[in-house]
């Protein structure tokens, strides 16, 4: 594996064969990027907002009440974004040109946070519940619930998940780091069958393929697992 970063940074979120990071330094959040070249660059909020949600983004953050890198992204059909941050737990939904279509808190999780957020064709939102070591699958259009795996624990149950800090869909599978324990599992989205992907030494807090490689975000920084 390449390391790309000295240490942990916040999520990263993909652009056009780009990835974006922030880290906050004296309360002042700073925004990076770096492409193929694997050499990091310090950018502003402008082109960090516009590489991950678009020109949209001023109309969509004005909604929002905060700055995008706050919430975690998905993006749906036809330019649609749905947008979460953890501390407010409502879903909300935007069109291609920054319009609201949605604004829901979802009546699940039994009180734990929403941290992360992916959207699966044709009608489907993913959820992760780290502290609850739970991911669920909901509808947007019956808005509720309709497949999970775990139970909204508050105890020390983290079989088979163990704190699942966020989520990625790939074609027909969704896999599932886990913060926890560093394994990296993988649910069959066709027929839901969880299976165990591989195994990070480090605990492991984002998995991502994107058009410029397979990163993960472990405690000592983001890495580079394979090149496409």
């Amino acid at each position: 594996m390449k390391r790309i970063t000295e240490s942990k940074t916040s999520d990263f979120f993909v652009g056009q064969n780009e990835i974006l990071f922030t880290r906050s330094k004296d309360s002042v959040t700073e925004f990076f990027a770096f492409d193929n070249s694997w050499l990091v660059k310090q950018v502003d909020h402008n082109y960090f907002a516009l590489s991950t949600v678009g020109e949209n983004y001023e109309k969509i953050e004005e909604q929002l009440f905060s700055q995008v890198q706050n919430f975690k992204k998905t993006e749906g059909l036809n330019g649609e974004t749905f947008f979460c941050n953890y501390q407010m737990g409502t879903i909300h939904g935007f069109d291609k040109k920054g319009e609201r279509i949605l604004e829901w808190k979802p009546n699940v999780g039994l009180g734990h946070a929403i941290y992360d957020i992916k959207f699966q064709t044709p009608d489907y939102l993913w959820l992760a519940f780290p502290t609850g070591h739970t991911i669920t699958q909901v509808s947007i259009s019956q808005r509720k619930e309709i497949f999970r795996i775990g139970n909204y624990t508050y105890n020390d149950i983290t079989d088979p998940l163990n704190y699942p800090e966020s989520i990625f869909i790939r074609d027909n599978f969704l896999p599932i780091p886990n913060m926890g324990n560093g394994e990296l599992l993988e649910v069959n989205l066709v027929n839901k069958e969880l299976s165990l992907k591989d195994t990070f030494e480090s605990p492991l807090w984002q998995y991502e393929e994107t058009p410029i490689g397979t990163f993960t975000l472990t405690n000592t920084g983001i890495y580079l697992v394979e090149q496409p």
